[in-house]
């Protein structure tokens, strides 16, 4: 399997204290792989409605200085979150946040995506979770995710990987693999399933055992809960084993809450206490995956 190294990483920010924490995040990460940052700020910079009579050519100077205005803030933006030792590019696009993010990255040739999350639910995280979790699941270079309360620190000691037994799944275990600081670092599989008997949690462990990338069996503990799975239990393995770095699976179309059943994927990114990385279907190119 061809080495996964990032080395151009895109950063989307929106300016607030979420996007500066995982802007610094990125820098210390592309700072191990020797990666450049391409730092963007998008928007449609649509100018406000003027019920005056102004005249229409009025609007595209304000669009205009709204633009070189975020341009400004934006390189202040970087200054102050990125190590001078790593390089990195801004940009401003007008675009719709979604549109913008996976036009840049696959226009760029981004191997990796970093970007903030906020902790909330309900119809605020609508309007400032949702651009992320969107982005998890369609685009087509992996993923992650950066919370308030997950840490600055871009080393990867342990790895927990919550198993559903699809492509997505193994595409973010060999991922978050990759980024490990050694060949040997332990990647903890958690299965959770129903059967309370001895036998049924033996036939889950071959099961468990098969799905897992012959190039990473001997680095695999392998975990089964006799359980439904929950958010809860996923983030209280991921602090008990001290897990430095989450790997879930987001497949390519469907809603993000139905990743891993229900909500739990949704909260388990919002709740973290280390970043969480996702990949789909289609995030491992084909001569990786052969």
């Amino acid at each position: 399997m061809a080495p996964f190294a990032p080395k151009l990483i895109l950063v989307p920010v929106d300016f607030g204290e979420t996007s500066a924490h995982a802007l610094r995040y990125a820098g210390a990460l592309a700072e191990r792989f020797s990666a450049h940052l391409l730092v963007i700020y998008a928007d449609a910079f649509i100018p406000p409605v003027d019920f005056t009579g102004t005249p229409t050519a009025t609007f595209g100077i304000s669009r205009g200085a709204m633009i070189d205005e975020s341009a400004e803030d934006l390189i202040r933006y970087a200054e102050q979150n990125i190590s001078p030792a790593v390089p990195y590019d801004t940009r401003i696009v007008v675009e719709s946040p979604v549109r913008a993010i996976l036009d840049q990255a696959a226009e760029a040739g981004c191997d990796l995506i970093v970007m903030g999350t906020h902790g909330r639910s309900g119809v605020r995280r609508l309007v400032v979770g949702s651009v992320t979790e969107t982005i998890m699941r369609t685009s087509s270079a992996p993923v992650i995710a950066v919370n308030a309360l997950s840490t600055e620190s871009a080393g990867v000691a342990r790895v927990l990987c919550p198993v559903t037994y699809t492509e997505a799944c193994r595409n973010a275990l060999r991922r978050a693999a990759a980024l490990t600081d050694s060949r040997k670092a332990p990647l903890i599989l958690l299965r959770t399933v129903t059967a309370n008997d001895a036998r049924g949690t033996a036939d889950e462990l071959m099961r468990l055992r098969a799905w897992v990338p012959p190039e990473l069996v001997d680095r695999c503990e392998l975990k089964v809960i006799p359980a439904h799975a929950t958010a809860d239990q996923i983030l209280a393995m991921a602090n008990a084993t001290h897990a430095d770095l989450i790997a879930i699976g987001a497949e390519r179309g469907e809603g993000f809450a139905d990743t891993i059943r229900g909500t739990i994927a949704e909260r388990v990114v919002q709740h973290s206490g280390c970043p969480v990385l996702s990949a789909n279907g289609v995030a491992v190119p084909a001569e990786v995956l052969a």
